[in-house]
């Protein structure tokens, strides 16, 4: 047990400090994000039309079908996550502070499936290789679903699933070496 919690504080350190790169310095605030013409008649017009924070979809399920689709067919078509109606810091520093909670908590349960599965991945390779589908498949679903089912773009959520792929490595490759079936 006392492997498992030094693999998973230093897949922790480890991942806090990848995902300090990766978001911060990487290129999808210039080359995947689409940009406005104008950030604050837009602003006003999505704090007019969009009044409290949450998830909208335009044209919405409140419209009868054939006005939806009458809508839809016209377009835009879009969906607008309002995150904060009142505005926030730029850059909230408690996002530092729940991004890490979020990555103990994921290393935790990749550690904790990792486990239940260790006497059947003998070798360093195969717990990484293990890990590694997983987090393949987690991100296909996820990422890959938000394209199929909601049109997302294929640009920004291949980025995050690259981020989420790259999570999965990092845990494996570092809780692969920890987390060991018993020796018998």
């Amino acid at each position: 047990m006392n492997r498992t919690v030094v693999g998973i504080v230093l897949a922790c350190m480890v991942l806090y400090f990848w995902g300090f790169l990766y978001w911060g310095m990487g290129p999808y605030k210039t080359q995947i994000w689409k940009h406005t013409r104008d950030d604050a008649t837009a602003g006003a017009a999505l704090r007019e039309q969009f009044p409290e924070n949450g998830t909208y979809l335009v044209p919405g399920f409140a419209n009868d079908e054939q006005k939806r689709e009458e809508l839809s067919k016209k377009g835009p078509v879009a969906m607008v996550h309002m995150i904060a109606i009142g505005g926030m810091p730029g850059m909230d520093p408690s996002t530092f502070i729940y991004g890490f909670i979020l990555n103990l908590v994921v290393i935790v349960l990749i550690a904790l499936l990792l486990r239940q599965v260790a006497t059947s991945l003998p070798t360093y390779f195969d717990r990484v290789k293990f890990v590694t589908l997983a987090g393949l498949a987690a991100a296909l679903l996820i990422d890959g679903g938000d394209i199929a089912w909601w049109h997302i773009g294929w640009q920004w959520k291949l980025y995050q699933a690259f981020y989420a792929v790259s999570f999965w490595i990092l845990t494996g490759l570092v809780l692969g070496w920890f987390v060991r079936p018993k020796a018998a």
